[in-house]
């Protein structure tokens, strides 16, 4: 994907956020699910013990599961390879904005408090910073 304009580049940067949250929700989600089937299956034991059935057949397995969380941090990863391709083009002020506002989470209201700089001019910064990225590519959108 290529950037053509900084609305671009700030609507990719915005997917961070979102991406990290649906990431530690499918870990969590998949992780219940692993489990579920572990205790599944030493329920099937004792049940195959007895009757010669079982509840899981048919159920995907804890390696489906784990599939899926892999496929997601490497979306993630790949976006993170991206952006640290990406910051090697900014100065230090531009990536550190970035970072704050898009990786860690900081709001704009606290923002000052952290980077020393007004609210007003991190806006600045970070237009300055997505005119600097503008033509450049990266392998894909977060959710590829």
């Amino acid at each position: 994907m290529k950037f053509e304009t900084k609305d671009d580049v700030k609507k990719w940067l915005r997917l961070f956020p979102l991406a990290k949250k649906e990431l530690k929700a499918k870990i969590d989600l998949y992780t219940e699910f692993i489990e579920d089937c572990r205790r599944l299956g030493r329920l099937d034991s004792a049940l195959a013990e007895e009757t010669g059935h079982t509840y899981s057949d048919g159920l995907p397995n804890a390696d489906f599961y784990r599939k899926q969380i892999m496929d997601c941090k490497k979306r993630c990863n790949n976006a993170l390879k991206d952006w640290e391709r990406l910051s090697g083009c900014l100065d230090g002020d531009e990536a550190l904005v970035i970072t704050e506002k898009y990786f860690k989470g900081t709001s704009w209201d606290a923002m000052e408090f952290v980077v020393y700089f007004s609210r007003r001019q991190c806006f600045r910064i970070l237009d300055r910073a997505a005119e600097k990225l503008v033509g450049k590519t990266v392998g894909g959108d977060v959710y590829e």
